[in-house]
């Protein structure tokens, strides 16, 4: 019963929030210099139509202005712009006005979605084993060296790492891993790594302090005079209460990731949110742009209760209420 009163009110919150987030995005397009609502950021959105069928484009045209309710008060328009994006009715975009949005997201959505998660998974797979290396060879060269290395890491940043691995594979070292594309496990690859990069610092370095913090409880020390295998004990408490700190770090880390998928995927042309984002700016095709922004901080938002509820599960002193 607990369990169903925490989702209850963390996915009305999420709803909540969202929904302002909604209100503030319309009515930024509907205040800013030349408005979304404008007929002429619409035909320069939809400049290919209007050339081609000239008919065609004023029936879109008309669409999108009883769509967005253009007719009603201001109030009544941010409402169905609300309950239009909650209910996941998106309507068509300027680039492509006969083909709905929430086509071109159902394409996209599940290759930033793998990119992100393997990126983290893979920040989880290599991280931990480091972390704990880093922390049971403390204060030596090890140590030192895995510290400068995770740090490392989190200073570039993926876009950057993504084109030095463009040059490395695509330049210098030519058919290895492919540079560009998708469809194959091969050309997924490369952008994980970048994006992953930044997150196994970050893993490893949490990891390590909080290792180190659980090896010199009371508890620990207690357990090793009573004579206790020292790696049963490392294994079994120590990486356990560990692993508990780490999981409040997944979701900022997720987050970050989801984020950084823009960058990447413009350079390594992978069709997902990313590349929708970075040819709907340029177009001007504002509710390409905003439905695709909606759908990323939603799933940021979607993974940081994922988060809390294993976070729940695995330390059995957090009740979920």
């Amino acid at each position: 019963m607990g369990l169903l009163k925490f989702l209850g009110k963390r996915i009305v919150a999420l709803i909540v929030t969202i929904s302002l987030v909604l209100i503030v995005a319309y009515l930024l397009m509907y205040y800013s210099p030349g408005s979304f609502f404008n007929s002429t950021n619409i035909a320069a959105g939809m400049g290919q139509l209007r050339i081609q069928d000239p008919a065609l484009y004023q029936q879109f045209v008309k669409e999108f202005q009883s769509r967005y309710g253009l007719d009603q008060p201001l109030w009544q328009q941010v409402l169905k712009y609300v309950w239009h994006s909650l209910t996941f009715n998106f309507g068509n975009s300027f680039q492509n006005p006969s083909v709905p949005i929430s086509s071109q997201l159902s394409k996209a959505l599940p290759i930033s979605a793998l990119l992100a998660v393997g990126s983290v998974l893979l920040s989880i797979i290599v991280g931990i084993p480091l972390g704990v290396l880093a922390a049971l060879k403390r204060n030596t060269w090890i140590d030192s060296t895995l510290t400068t290395l995770s740090m490392t890491g989190q200073a570039i940043p993926s876009y950057v790492l993504a084109v030095l691995l463009v040059l490395l594979f695509g330049v210098w070292v030519q058919g290895i891993l492919p540079v560009n594309g998708w469809g194959t496990l091969g050309e997924a690859i490369l952008p994980i790594i970048a994006l992953s990069a930044a997150n196994i610092g970050v893993v490893t370095r949490y990891m390590r302090g909080s290792l180190v913090e659980g090896l010199r409880q009371e508890y620990i020390r207690t357990a090793q005079a009573k004579g206790v295998r020292y790696w049963p004990l490392v294994i079994r408490h120590g990486m356990r209460n560990s692993l508990t700190a780490l999981i409040t770090v997944v979701g900022p880390t997720f987050a970050f990731t989801v984020v950084s998928t823009v960058w990447v995927e413009q350079i390594f042309s992978i069709p997902g949110i990313g590349n929708l984002l970075s040819t709907a700016f340029p177009a001007k095709d504002v509710p390409l742009s905003i439905t695709s922004v909606y759908i990323l901080c939603l799933m940021v938002m979607g993974m940081n209760l994922v988060v809390d509820l294993l976070y729940g599960l695995i330390d059995p002193r957090v009740q979920l209420e």
